[in-house]
């Protein structure tokens, strides 16, 4: 079994690295969503998705398999309802788990982080949570950096 507080610690570490390297939003994005499954050995995906005018439209996605659809429209799935709600959304399904969580600037949507999880190779706890809260709060903070 994972020891989930390193796994945590080893991503945060991983996360927090890529404004060293990044000189665009789109390669912040694309370095956040590798950094996320690079511990993982590609046992889930991760999308990232930003917020247009009618859609969601998937900015980086790494994984196994892509998360969802590369545009998603508004009112259309747990994506609308996380964006409306202005929360993560956290549901489990018999084999997988399925996070979104909305990222902003100030109260203006920028995007979604959307996971796909694996029962079978990990159970998603109340830390991992907090986790994937603290993802969302550092694409907030440094967002003003790549505009």
């Amino acid at each position: 079994m994972v020891d989930k507080s390193q796994l945590l610690d080893e991503l945060r570490l991983a996360v927090g690295s890529v404004p060293d390297y990044a000189r665009t939003l789109p390669d912040f994005y694309r370095g956040i969503v590798h950094k996320l499954v690079s511990k993982m050995d590609q046992q889930f995906s991760v999308c990232l998705y930003t917020a247009g005018e009618a859609n969601f439209t998937q900015a980086a996605f790494a994984g196994v398999t892509p998360c969802e659809e590369a545009v998603i429209p508004y009112g259309e799935g747990l994506h609308s309802i996380a964006a409306i709600r202005g929360e993560m959304i956290f549901e489990k399904e018999a084999d997988k788990q399925y996070i979104i969580a909305p990222f902003y600037k100030g109260h203006q949507l920028i995007g979604l982080l959307s996971f796909q999880i694996p029962r079978e190779f990990y159970e998603i706890g109340e830390d991992d949570l907090i986790f994937i809260q603290e993802v969302t709060n550092f694409i907030e903070a440094n967002y003003k950096y790549y505009e």
